[in-house]
């Protein structure tokens, strides 16, 4: 089989057991890392091949996304993509401006949203509290009890929002022809002012609060949690890890699950505190990263599409992510103050 130059000189540096007898590029997903991926048939078994793009992540970076995924192997929670090693011992290939790694591919589909069930989130969220248990032992310089990174950044951006960044962007969509986003985005626009005054005090109180951090995803949503039947067999695309309180992986999580559901938002905690009890600091914590997420999500897509003009090829889901993030604000400002 005639491979792409590219490909030839990346697994080169791989055992002969993973040299590929087809590929398939992986299309049509809703993933927005900007991230390549290829599946591998190989000897050693299906493999998948990606690309990460130019701008991330960086070396020292990678090695430690990296590092958590091996060391919660080692600590029994295997559903993860460990990635394989080179000839060298190394976790990656560096080629052509580029870093490519090579892992096992997962089985399963993330398809909760075709196929909910009270069984799939309570897994789920048992399988990322499991995660999270296999990486608290990993050796962190400082494992606090500290502020929140996340919120801290969080209220940061807030401010600067309510203070000229939301006209800012308003002014960047009023320039661009993309004509279903700009509907969108207009709608987003009006919801914004709604809401900031009301979430910027709950910031403001929650970047005062102190947790342990450990490695987080950051990113992990329905679209990278994999499916045999309800049981769980992967989380997938950690390029967002980082030290945080596992309150924002609770959030992003529940949030895309659960969305507005109180029952299945107390359905998906239950079934996380079976593995790992929160705190109550904790708790506030989750249902801050969330509301504000609710409140700043679409407009960060905004920026993405009409200030920095990055491309995506599926239009259709990032209009899907603009639709969920308008329906959830919506449901926002009409909760009792």
């Amino acid at each position: 089989m005639a491979l792409p130059s590219d490909f030839e000189r990346v697994l080169r540096l791989y055992p002969d057991d993973c040299q590929p007898i087809s590929v398939e590029p992986l299309v049509g997903h809703d993933g927005f890392s900007g991230a390549k991926i290829w599946r591998l048939t190989t000897p050693r078994g299906p493999l998948g091949l990606r690309k990460w793009p130019h701008e991330h992540p960086s070396p020292p970076r990678l090695e430690f996304i990296q590092a958590v995924l091996w060391h919660v192997d080692q600590e029994g929670f295997h559903l993860v993509p460990v990635p394989l090693e080179t000839h060298h011992r190394h976790g990656y290939v560096r080629h052509a401006g580029h870093l490519w790694e090579l892992a096992p591919w997962l089985p399963g589909m993330a398809n909760y949203r075709q196929n909910p069930s009270p069984a799939r989130l309570q897994n789920a969220m048992i399988a990322l509290a499991q995660f999270h248990q296999a990486a608290r032992s990993f050796p962190l310089p400082d494992t606090g009890p500290s502020r929140s990174p996340g919120i801290l950044e969080r209220l940061e951006r807030l401010q600067w929002l309510i203070s000229s960044g939301a006209l800012e962007i308003g002014q960047a969509v009023a320039a661009e022809p993309w004509p279903e986003a700009a509907l969108r985005a207009r709608r987003l626009l009006e919801l914004f002012p709604l809401v900031a005054a009301e979430i910027a005090p709950e910031l403001t109180l929650a970047a005062t609060i102190e947790v342990h951090l450990q490695p987080c995803i950051r990113d992990i949503w329905h679209a990278h949690v994999l499916f045999v039947r309800d049981e769980v067999r992967g989380l997938i695309d950690f390029g967002s890890l980082r030290p945080e309180n596992v309150a924002a992986d609770i959030a992003r999580l529940l949030g895309s699950l659960a969305g507005d559901e109180s029952s299945d938002w107390q359905r998906g905690l239950r079934a996380y505190q079976s593995v790992r009890q929160l705190s109550e600091d904790e708790l506030r914590l989750v249902s801050t990263f969330d509301r504000s997420t609710v409140l700043m999500g679409g407009i960060q897509w905004l920026e993405w599409i009409y200030v920095e003009h990055r491309e995506f090829a599926n239009r259709a889901a990032v209009l899907a992510r603009l639709d969920e993030f308008i329906a959830r604000l919506s449901h926002l400002t009409e909760r009792p103050k």
